[in-house]
């Protein structure tokens, strides 16, 4: 795996191995270890310019995944390459979502980065039952890490 980690907020401090470790577990659980992803920590203002461009949703959001490919993986040629995509985190949302569920602003920033990192493998939430599947998902390897820490 390949991971930049990009900080362009000072806001909130990030734990960085924290950060690996749980996009390393992800992308080993789903195959696809040997990716490249970045993950890019910022402000409301960012994610919002990002969710208007392209979402056209005018408002902003705690995370957005930007994959490079995406559909059927059976399609995709081994030789394609390792990038699997970009996820944004907007460390502001993160913290008023982790004053409100009364959880640290770290515990909800990696909670954010799995769940970025979930849509990059391919995973969606449309649907109930694959939102509750996403959770799941997102608490164990939340729990996974902070029990290394």
């Amino acid at each position: 795996m390949s991971l930049r980690i990009v900080n362009k907020q000072k806001m909130v401090s990030v734990d960085t191995r924290a950060v690996r470790r749980l996009v390393g577990a992800v992308l080993d659980e789903y195959g696809r270890a040997d990716s490249d992803v970045t993950v890019l920590f910022a402000d409301d203002s960012f994610l919002h310019k990002l969710n208007l461009e392209y979402r056209g949703i005018d408002k902003t959001t705690d995370v957005l995944s930007f994959a490079m490919m995406e559909g059927d993986e059976s399609t995709i040629s081994p030789d394609a390459e390792s990038v699997l995509g970009d996820v944004m985190i907007s460390v502001e949302r993160a913290a008023v979502q982790a004053r409100r569920y009364r959880k640290p602003v770290g515990h909800e920033i990696l909670k954010l980065v799995a769940h970025g990192v979930l849509h990059l493998v391919g995973f969606d939430h449309a649907s109930t039952s694959e939102r509750n599947r996403m959770r799941r998902i997102e608490n164990r390897h939340l729990r996974a890490v902070l029990d290394q820490a």
